[in-house]
Parts: C-alpha cells; structure tokens; sequence
C-alpha cells in the first residue's frame, strides 16, 4: 500500500505526537509491505529523521518554494497537487489535522485525533493556539474517510463536541518507544544514578512540568508520608510553571525529599524508570498518557490518575486515585513501596497488559484499519 503522511511533527518534534508519527511509520515500513510517503514543509531535524528506519520504503515530498509562506500555503493547501500526482491509496494526517481541500484528492482520507484539551480545558492554551487547533480539528474530523482516536476517552471527546458518527471513528492506541522494553544493565543504571546524584532508592514522574500534569496534588502526598530515603524524581523540561512547583516544595519543607532533573537526554531514560521503586504519573486529563506505558515496559509498578483514559494506557499494571486527592495518593504510594504481592499481582498484570502494544498487534490494528478504508 502506498500510504502519504503529513510529516512536519515527524522531522521536526521530538516529543509525543512525533514519537507517534515515527514509530507508526517504522512499524509500517518495516517489513518492505507499504510504502510510505512522507509531505514535510522543510527538511526539520537531524535528531528526529535519524529515529527512523533507513530503508527504500520511505520516501521524502518537499514544497518547490522554500520561503516561510510558501511552505505554510503548501502543507495547507498546495499539497493537495503532490498528493493527486503521487498516486496515493490514502492519506493520513498524524496531528490533528488534515490540508485544507482534501477532498477534492479523490482519494480516502485518515485522521489520528490525540485529544481535545483546548476544548475541555482551554485555560490551558493561550488562544491564537486553541483557536487554530479548534479549526483545523473541526475540520479534520468533519472531511476524514475515518477516524483514529487515541483512547476511547478521545473518541467520546471527538462525539461530544463534533457529533461525529461513532461508526467512523476507531480506537487505535500507540505503542512506546522499543528502548523502554530492553532491560538496562545494572553498571549502566549505576551510571546514570551516579550522573544525577541519586539515591538506590527513589521514585520517578516523567511528564512537563504544567498544570494539567498535577504535579501539585504528588508533592503534597509527598509530604504526608514518612519516606525520607526514599525522594521522588522529576524528570521535565524546565517550563514556566517549575519556579511555582519549586515554591510550593520549599512551603511544604520537603526540599530534600523532592528532586527536578531538566533536559535528560532520551538515552538516560530507560535507566532512570528502571532504577526507580514507582513510577507516578498524575495528570487529570491526557488523550493517552505515553509514560504510563513507558514506565510498565520498563518494568516498573505504576500509579495514576483517575478521570480520563490512563487506565486505558495502565491496565492491570497500575494503580488509580483521584487527581485530587493527596492522602489517596499518600496511602497508595506505601502500599505500592512495601507490600511484596502487590508489586506482584502489578508485574504479572503489566506483562499481560503489554501484548496489546507489541509490534506486530500496533501494525496488524493498523493495517486492518487503512484495509477499511481502501475498498
């Protein structure tokens, strides 16, 4: 099948949605079965190209201007000329959106829709951003063939506020990076502990530092325990918001209790979950929640939060509490640390809850998926 994706996320974003993008296009163009066709407005980055795989079936397809406007009006709009002319079985948009005009391709269209935060929490966007995203979402959802929602979460979201037929849209997860499932060697994580100056004990949350990740209500369940040796690690990029949390650690007095790592390169990630006792993700809402998967992979007992869809990303490898409830979160914190058949019954579940993201089950939901559209 010869399949065309919007790939400006792809080349250019070294996060969620461009782990995302990459590891579908690795899964498809791996075994020499579809062809994969990459639009990007500029060439992007080393760092992000470099992730994917280095074979015949991926192909590049650049606008013929290289001014800013130019390669603004052609991933917009002017692609739709390079789409007819490649002679594509489908297209798929990877973020959200879909060029302006796709119908007129004549060809089926996919869409993957990661989530609506800026409509259920707006707050949480300035609005130039929530409005562009609001329009171009709108748009995707309502020209698509199909639909690809990243939970079911996402695909109640897509029904709610775009009352969009439920029959077109599907619930396809996305896997983790392969790095979170090898195991680290015991020197190497060493390495790394020694690198940050950390303890053999301590426990990990992973995610940017903003409001939505609630990182609050996990300092606060900090404080309420009596765990001195055991610190919790954070591990974000530095944003805005960090000086508040870093406040708000001092108010509580458990400076020492709680450390902030910015800028940990990918390659320390692995060793860092699986150095760690827990994994913590809080966030109240997420269209999927990637580290929750990252840190089961690594083998490492989780807790998360309740309200969205990271049950969904955790299954029987996790445990729930209310976003908002610090001694909830306190109390299961201890239970998780010392209570042996826990940690058990979590491992075991972990690795069932696994098979549903390997290579083959993410490639096989995949290709029945386009098979669907292509008919």
């Amino acid at each position: 099948m010869r399949i065309g994706f919007d790939a400006k996320k792809i080349v250019s974003n070294l996060t969620g949605i461009g782990n995302y993008s990459r590891g579908l296009v690795n899964l498809l163009s791996a075994d020499g079965k579809d062809e994969c066709i990459l639009y990007t407005p500029k060439y992007g980055e080393d760092r992000c190209r470099h992730e994917l795989n280095e074979n015949s079936n991926i192909k590049y397809v650049y606008p013929s201007s290289g001014s800013s406007i130019g390669r603004h009006w052609w991933r917009n709009h002017g692609i739709i000329n390079d789409i007819r002319k490649d002679r594509l079985d489908l297209f798929h948009g990877l973020s959200n959106e879909l060029p302006f005009g796709i119908p007129s391709a004549g060809l089926p269209t996919a869409v993957t829709i990661h989530d609506l935060i800026f409509l259920r929490y707006p707050r949480t966007y300035d609005l130039l951003s929530r409005l562009i995203l609001e329009r171009k979402t709108r748009y995707a959802c309502k020209n698509a063939t199909r639909i690809i929602a990243m939970s079911e979460q996402t695909k109640r979201d897509i029904i709610d506020f775009y009352h969009t037929d439920p029959d077109r849209i599907d619930v396809i997860y996305q896997g983790c990076n392969p790095a979170f499932y090898h195991k680290v060697s015991p020197e190497k994580i060493n390495s790394v502990l020694d690198e940050y100056n950390l303890p053999e004990r301590y426990m990990i949350s992973v995610g940017t530092i903003e409001d939505r990740k609630n990182h609050s209500t996990i300092v606060k369940a900090i404080a309420r325990l009596d765990e001195p040796d055991i610190p919790l690690v954070i591990v974000s990029k530095n944003t805005p918001l960090q000086k508040k949390l870093e406040c708000e650690i001092r108010e509580l007095g458990i400076d020492d209790r709680v450390r902030i790592i910015n800028n940990v390169p990918f390659d320390r990630l692995p060793a860092l979950y699986q150095g760690s006792r827990l994994a913590i993700y809080f966030s109240y809402f997420e269209g999927f929640g990637i580290p929750v998967l990252e840190a089961i992979a690594s083998g490492v007992p989780v807790i998360a939060a309740t309200g969205s869809c990271l049950e969904e990303a955790g299954g029987e490898g996790a445990m729930y509490c209310d976003p908002f409830d610090p001694d909830g979160l306190a109390e299961t914190i201890s239970s998780v640390l010392y209570d042996d058949d826990l940690r058990r019954r979590l491992a075991v579940g972990g690795t069932e809850h696994l098979r549903k993201f390997t290579p083959d089950a993410l490639r096989e939901s995949m290709r029945n998926f386009y098979s669907r559209l292509v008919v």
